[in-house]
């Protein structure tokens, strides 16, 4: 059946496209397995091409470097659980009860565990501030559009600076969850507490009249 599939031209690109797809997906995998067993810095490309059973020549056809691996792993877990965020925070009323939505959204799909979150950690926390990282500027955005419409209900007054609210509370996230990593917090559920709580007190500080 597959000898005669293969004549048909226009389902060969989508077959083709399917097999990139997978090898690229393989590489991810054998990535994010060394990255938590070896970490970042010691692994090397080739170690991940002979985990991922793929060519050298393979891995540079989908990244540039490796830090680009964990870029792609970034992007793709926020475009997945986008809807789930997005249904999730919908359903809540108040702002700080949204936000807590959102930060553990972004806890449970990106920090999946402390060991793979110390090397994505790594990484991506160089380049915030320079507005080269998707992950930040996307979060910033989602925060700044739920301070929005948390003005027109009257939560928040409207003369604050939306935006630079939301990278006040992307800066406590930051803090916070570096110092889950560091061992100062034991757990995601007290890491996310303790946002929500020094969240609460800017909030009452701007909060409507």
């Amino acid at each position: 059946m597959l000898r005669y599939m293969v004549k048909d031209a226009t389902w060969v690109p989508g077959l083709r496209e399917a097999k990139k797809e997978y090898k690229r997906k393989r590489i991810l995998k054998a990535a994010i397995k060394l990255f938590t067993k070896k970490g970042f810095d010691q692994t090397s490309i080739a170690d991940i091409t002979l985990c991922a059973k793929v060519a050298k020549g393979t891995f540079y056809s989908f990244f540039k470097k490796k830090g680009d691996v964990l870029l792609y792993f970034v992007d793709t877990e926020i475009e997945t659980c986008r809807q789930e965020i997005q249904s999730s925070v919908s359903s809540k009323v108040r702002i700080i009860d949204q936000l807590e939505l959102l930060i553990l959204a972004y806890l449970k799909y990106i920090f999946r565990n402390k060991e793979f979150a110390r090397v994505l950690a790594k990484e991506r926390f160089e380049t915030i501030g320079t507005r080269n990282n998707k992950n930040e500027l996307r979060m910033i955005k989602s925060i700044s559009q739920l301070i929005d419409q948390a003005k027109e209900r009257k939560e928040i007054k409207k003369s604050v600076d939306s935006r630079c609210m939301a990278d006040m509370i992307f800066a406590i996230y930051t803090m916070y969850v570096i110092y889950w990593l560091n061992g100062f917090i034991k757990s995601k559920n007290e890491c996310v507490r303790r946002i929500k709580e020094v969240v609460l007190l800017i909030f009452e500080g701007v909060g409507a009249d």
